[in-house]
């Protein structure tokens, strides 16, 4: 097979990127004719045009826009397991950055961590939490491995795969003194009439697409009054009063006093706990650890 050289996938993700020819030679320090070599180049061997270019400006074709992120890729993924084997030839311990979400650390996910831990005692994690939209952003920019992300949303990069590893009922969560606070459990439906405080769609947008697609089934778009990247701020909010709220089942832990989860009669409402990785990783320590996650799913 005529496969595209490294160089070559360099050169086109510079002037992709760049829109410019100049530009991309002065990076890559290059004459532009070397670098439009490199571009025919590549072109002939994938037998599609990538860039278009007059004499003032460059643009990506249709063909160009899909073949820049897998390009992307495929550079990221050689450079990273360079970096393996150069820290590997270093003697230097092996190591896995994940993120997860504070609000959904639980014991399962700690003895999760734990069992990894007991049959790689050479990997060490580091742990950092962030929200879920920051853990998308840091996986694409490589600054972590793997990612506790909560729902996935709808759309996420094409660099991104994702796989589930737990699920948890979705609760109602009420103020104490509400008048819905003595009841078993709830529809969805009753609470189309109550003022909402919701965790931001910006900060989880998998979780709050989940929510509103539940509330639309419920035939009623929930009235949202206040919002917070933080659950801790949201509880906070449903125990002064401002809104009633849903929340995963596990964070009913986290306040004593002042509000009230309640079972919902939907059987969909369910969170779905994703963990997100790099699509087609090469580390040994991360595709051991996402096969675990699959294996006990539940």
């Amino acid at each position: 097979m005529n496969r595209p050289s490294v160089h070559e996938l360099e050169c086109f993700v510079a002037v992709a990127e760049a829109l410019s020819f100049s530009k991309a030679a002065a990076k890559l320090n290059l004459s532009q004719p070397a670098l439009s070599r490199q571009i025919q180049g590549l072109e002939s061997k994938l037998t599609a045009r990538l860039l278009e270019r007059n004499t003032r400006s460059v643009s990506l074709t249709h063909a160009g826009r899909l073949y820049l992120d897998d390009a992307k890729q495929l550079l990221t993924q050689l450079d990273r397991a360079t970096e393996v084997i150069r820290r590997v030839g270093a003697g230097e311990p092996q190591r896995l950055r994940l993120a997860f979400v504070g609000a959904l650390l639980d014991d399962g996910l700690v003895r999760l961590l734990q069992k990894f831990r007991t049959g790689r005692p050479d990997c060490q994690i580091h742990m950092v939490d962030m929200a879920p939209a920051e853990q998308l952003t840091a996986l694409v920019g490589g600054e972590i491995d793997g990612a506790f992300i909560g729902a996935a949303p709808a759309k996420v990069s094409r660099q991104i795969e994702t796989l589930v590893w737990k699920r948890e009922p979705l609760q109602v969560v009420l103020p104490e003194q509400h008048a819905l606070a003595n009841g078993a459990s709830l529809k969805l439906a009753q609470l189309k009439a109550e003022s909402w405080v919701m965790v931001s769609a910006k900060a989880a947008p998998g979780f709050r697409e989940h929510v509103s697609v539940l509330c639309r089934q419920a035939k009623f778009q929930p009235k949202v009054v206040q919002e917070s990247d933080r659950v801790a701020a949201v509880l906070t909010m449903v125990a002064a009063g401002q809104g009633i709220s849903v929340l995963p089942e596990s964070l009913s832990r986290w306040l004593g006093v002042g509000v009230v989860f309640k079972n919902m009669h939907e059987s969909k409402a369910m969170l779905t706990h994703a963990f997100a990785f790099r699509r087609g990783d090469p580390g040994a320590e991360l595709q051991e650890f996402a096969r675990m996650l699959a294996a006990q799913e539940g």
